[in-house]
């Protein structure tokens, strides 16, 4: 038995607090998390709304806090341009800590980072679908390892003269021929290792999205069920900033989106400087309270498959840290897990502050 620790999304701009959120991250066998934020002192803002940096010597942090891999595919990853992100990988590698998703080139960004737990081989692969312009890796550009997704816009004639102003349903699909590359990639990884864990950047943050649309975007449960026919064992998904229900597919769980674990920008009374005039969005509808729920996630391994999932509850506080949720707080957030996963055909199972989805 063997066990990995997952959490969403990290954007530190300073070491952080220890907690016992994070001597969960460090009793596991593994534990992983999504860097959002470069780690550098180089480069410039790139021409989008909001650019991150952090300090290099935060990486220093990574490891201590108990992280041992670290996907770096997403779009904050080249906020601060190619010389951040390259500047990014070197410090979080020198730290200790493996990176996946991101590289020199596309065939660095898709290459997998490999571990060993308890005599099983474990292969990572990292993935984005959230590309600003520029950053998808090339056979001559460094950037992430791209599953781009194609997105058209459909509305019903009779809807918009009854009711004038509403907003068109959001089709969206992978591009073929990045859908066939990760697709190679998990094979390829798969021949190599016993387990295969892919991580996604992928999925619509709350207020970006109309709520008849649902949580997930059309591409997403297509696309994670593809890839766990490619050999996926695991997919841990990130990008909305909350979190979204477990789905258990031919009996490898997708993790659609682990929520924020720690996002020191997002602390109380912290505002977001603008790097561009802002589009005519009502930005209140962004900032909801479940910003602040998130969980860490324990995947127990039986040899090479996963067959159970505990989720302990974190809140952040007003610095932007996530501890662990108290009891009746951690009950209310579970209660709404559970609703997500059964709409994903998941039974989780609530004992007091912990939920448990068990895997045949």
């Amino acid at each position: 038995m063997w066990t990995l620790a997952a959490v969403g999304d990290v954007m530190l701009e300073r070491p952080p607090a220890d907690s016992p959120a994070c001597e969960l991250l460090r009793s596991a066998d593994a534990a992983f998390a999504n860097l959002e934020v470069p780690l550098s002192d180089q480069g410039h803002p790139a021409d989008k709304l909001i650019a991150f940096r952090s300090p290099p010597a935060v990486a220093g942090a990574l490891r201590p806090m108990g992280l041992s891999v670290v996907s770096f595919a997403n779009n904050h990853s080249l906020d601060y341009g190619i010389p951040a992100l390259l500047q990014t990988l070197e410090v979080v590698e020198a730290a200790g800590v493996k990176v996946i998703g991101a590289g020199a080139n596309l065939g660095a960004a898709i290459h997998p980072a490999v571990t060993t737990h308890h005599g099983v081989r474990v292969a990572w692969l990292g993935f984005a679908s959230t590309l600003p312009p520029g950053s998808p890796a090339t056979a001559e550009r460094p950037g992430l390892a791209p599953l781009r997704v194609r997105v058209q816009f459909e509305a019903d004639a009779s809807v918009l003269e009854e009711q004038p102003g509403t907003s068109p349903y959001v089709v969206t699909t992978v591009v073929p021929e990045d859908l066939d590359r990760a697709v190679q990639a998990i094979r390829a990884a798969r021949r190599d290792a016993d387990t295969v864990i892919v991580s996604i950047h992928w999925g619509i943050p709350p207020g970006w999205t109309a709520p008849f649309q649902g949580r997930l975007a059309d591409y997403q449960q297509p696309l994670g069920h593809a890839l766990i026919d490619a050999g996926a064992d695991v997919i841990l998904g990130h990008h909305p900033h909350t979190l979204h229900g477990v789905e258990i597919y031919a009996g490898r769980p997708i993790l659609y989106s682990l929520g924020n674990f720690i996002f020191h920008a997002l602390g109380a009374g912290r505002r977001f400087t603008l790097g561009r005039p802002a589009p005519r969005y009502l930005f209140e509808a962004i900032r909801v309270p479940e910003l602040d729920e998130s969980a860490v996630f324990l995947l127990d391994f039986d040899g090479p498959r996963c067959r159970r999932i505990s989720i302990r509850q974190t809140m952040a506080d007003a610095a932007g840290e996530g501890g662990l949720a108290d009891a009746p707080k951690a009950s209310s957030i579970l209660e709404r897990m559970r609703t997500m996963c059964a709409v994903l055909g998941a039974a989780l199972h609530i004992s007091t502050d912990t939920g448990t989805i068990e895997i045949a």
